[in-house]
């Protein structure tokens, strides 16, 4: 059963209401987000360098994946036998 004078139930509404947002709120709110989403439309190029500027140790480790994997299949088992006896003793 609920009280019709809980003096609690009034405050959360009035707070409920304060806390949104107001029209003009909202239209500075939109008006900032397509700002922000026109100024980061970007080429490929300019995301990738992003990308590579922000992770360069994802990039240096998949550019060695690559390059290990291609480098394999142009010279055989002899180019990772090479690259193990350098650097595995």
């Amino acid at each position: 059963m609920k009280k019709s004078n809980d003096p609690f139930e009034g405050i959360f509404d009035s707070l409920k209401g304060e806390s949104l947002p107001t029209g003009e709120q909202k239209e500075k709110m939109l008006h900032h987000v397509l700002t922000e989403s026109r100024l980061r439309n970007n080429t490929a190029l300019e995301k990738d360098g992003r990308w590579i500027t922000t992770y360069p140790w994802r990039f240096a480790f998949g550019a060695a994946a690559v390059q290990a994997v291609v480098f394999t299949l142009i010279f055989g088992t002899q180019y990772t036998n090479l690259l193990l006896s350098i650097f595995g003793g």
